[in-house]
């Protein structure tokens, strides 16, 4: 570096504190602005003890519900759906327009660029709205000395369902991929451990007593001992108890009052939230 130039300083969180194997800086050109690239050689220790495990049920509707063996947050997707839906419209308006165009027009190149800017910019709010969901989760885990993520596996399931149309565009732009890829990152980062569990049955068997029955809705309601919950909760935490080889969970009563966490998009960040009022406990009669 020259002696008339001025050293850039970039303050980094605590756990980036140590030397970076590669760094990079990047233009971005649909922001118009610089970014600072660096890459981490991470070591993590893969015999050490499972200690605290949470589990993790991924939707269309709560990108994350996790499940500690105890207590249950569900994270709010609403605003990361609500902008795949209006990307949809976008995109069948713009190309209705396109097709009525001559190609390599005027018009159609005003078009061509109107779709590239809004799509690059609704592609980096869904990211942001992941990576704030992603962190929060891996965050709050760190906290409560969590040593294993268990993330529920849609493989097999994807695999032997005929879906419908509108459900195979669902699931087509579902990002759980994507929020899988960043808990892991992100967990292996801080020394967290991510294992994976088959989601099969996992919303449709009763966590009180074992019984079988496809849920209708959101809610799933035990036509045996008449227990009644959410339906993610009731998958992550049948993910957990399917980790921990237990037939069925003795403690799921005590899930009350889930905790909940939405991204609030107009201040970009993420609140706190209260999606149920006492709907995991034992409907009495």
């Amino acid at each position: 570096m020259g002696k008339d130039r001025v050293p850039i300083i970039i303050e980094v969180e605590p756990h980036y504190a140590q030397v970076p194997a590669t760094v990079k800086i990047v233009y971005d050109r649909h922001t118009q602005t610089y970014k600072f690239h660096a890459t981490y050689a991470v070591s993590v220790d893969e015999e050490q003890d499972s200690g605290n495990v949470v589990s993790v049920d991924m939707g269309e509707i709560h990108p994350i519900v996790s499940f500690d063996g105890k207590d249950a947050t569900i994270y709010n997707g609403r605003s990361h759906r609500s902008i795949v839906q209006y990307r949809n419209k976008f995109l069948a308006r713009i190309n209705q327009k396109l097709s009525r165009c001559t190609r390599g027009s005027r018009r159609w190149k005003q078009l061509k660029a109107t779709k590239k800017r809004v799509l690059a910019k609704l592609a980096r709010q869904l990211k942001d709205c992941r990576h704030k969901i992603t962190s929060r989760f891996v965050s709050t885990s760190n906290k409560e000395e969590v040593q294993t993520i268990v993330l529920g596996d849609l493989t097999d399931i994807r695999q032997s369902i005929n879906y419908s149309k509108k459900s195979n565009q669902k699931l087509h732009q579902w990002s759980f991929s994507e929020i899988a890829s960043q808990i892991q990152y992100k967990a292996k980062q801080i020394g967290i451990k991510v294992k994976t569990e088959s989601e099969k049955y996992t919303s449709q068997t009763c966590p009180s007593c074992g019984h079988r029955k496809k849920p209708s809705g959101r809610t799933y309601k035990c036509s045996e001992c008449d227990w009644e919950g959410h339906r993610d909760i009731v998958g992550a935490s049948n993910i957990w108890t399917k980790y921990q080889g237990w037939l069925f969970n003795p403690v799921v009563g005590a899930m009350a009052s889930p905790a909940g966490v939405r991204f609030n998009w107009h201040l970009c960040r993420l609140d706190s939230w209260s999606p149920f009022m006492g709907l995991m406990s034992k409907k009495s009669r």
